[in-house]
């Protein structure tokens, strides 16, 4: 399984819940947190030569049996951070095809006084 924070701040409360998910799963079960802040903003031109952050990205997603991604909500929606790598694992590259496609994906967030629905409403129409 393959966490993903839509947060990068050090103290986050989903960075957090991601821990948290690690923790109660079987044993036996790998689980891997994503390192999404490195990721170049996604830029068409950039991809016929990828950096190492988008190549090194894409190849966790291809290489997971699943996704968890733990979001918090920025102005009614997902952060741009997780939009971005959500972009650069949905193209067609150098390295192969769209690397979420059929991809399970579980979706989940803390924060807000309405908490996270629509930002991950954004997410499943993204995904």
């Amino acid at each position: 399984v393959l966490g993903v924070s839509g947060s990068l701040r050090a103290a986050s409360a989903n960075s957090g819940l991601l821990r948290f998910a690690a923790a109660q799963l079987p044993k036996g079960v790998v689980f891997e947190t994503a390192v999404i802040k490195d990721l170049p903003l996604y830029d068409q031109d950039l991809e016929a030569k990828p950096s190492k952050a988008v190549l090194r990205w894409r190849k966790q997603v291809r290489e997971a049996d699943a996704i968890l991604i733990a979001t918090p909500e920025n102005n009614f929606s997902m952060p741009a951070c997780l939009k971005n790598a959500i972009d650069w694992a949905s193209r067609e590259l150098k390295d192969g095809p769209h690397a979420l496609k059929d991809k399970p994906v579980g979706l989940m967030g803390a924060g807000g006084g309405m908490g996270t629905r629509r930002a991950q409403a954004h997410l499943r129409d993204s995904l």
